[in-house]
């Protein structure tokens, strides 16, 4: 899928392809975090020794960035961003996730900022237009 990128996140990925030297596939900017999703096996490499590069890019942008493995495969991408998934089952547009009890509250976020963010990022890249837990 093709994703059509605005001024603001260009000069975002721009930012972080200068200070990381890692090409990110997407931007995603919200009101509290800006989101990144680079090749598969560059996180490390985009992270920095010990997290150098983000926390400069961190200072720079005045939010806390996510840096996040891409894949073409729905599942492999929701795995890369919630590590701790039971159960997945993939109903037309609807994806369902089993996790554990105690990681609802981190995957749903504040204000469900975080589970908004990864809904934007799958149907982004995806045909997958909605997120729900069990």
């Amino acid at each position: 899928m093709t994703v059509k990128l605005g001024t603001e996140s260009i000069r975002t990925i721009a930012l972080f392809e200068r200070i990381t030297r890692v090409h990110a596939r997407d931007c995603l900017i919200t009101e509290k975090c800006v989101y990144f999703l680079v090749d598969s096996g560059k996180v490390g490499l985009a992270v920095g020794k010990n997290g150098s590069n983000i926390r400069e890019v961190k200072k720079i942008l005045g939010k806390p960035v996510k840096v996040y493995e891409y894949s073409n495969d729905p599942s492999t991408l929701v795995n890369n961003i919630v590590p701790n998934i039971k159960s997945m089952d993939i109903n037309n547009s609807t994806m369902t996730l089993t996790v554990p009890n105690e990681d609802k509250i981190m995957i749903i976020g504040k204000n469900g900022n975080n589970i908004k963010a990864l809904n934007k990022i799958l149907s982004r890249h995806s045909s997958i237009n909605k997120i729900r837990l069990r």
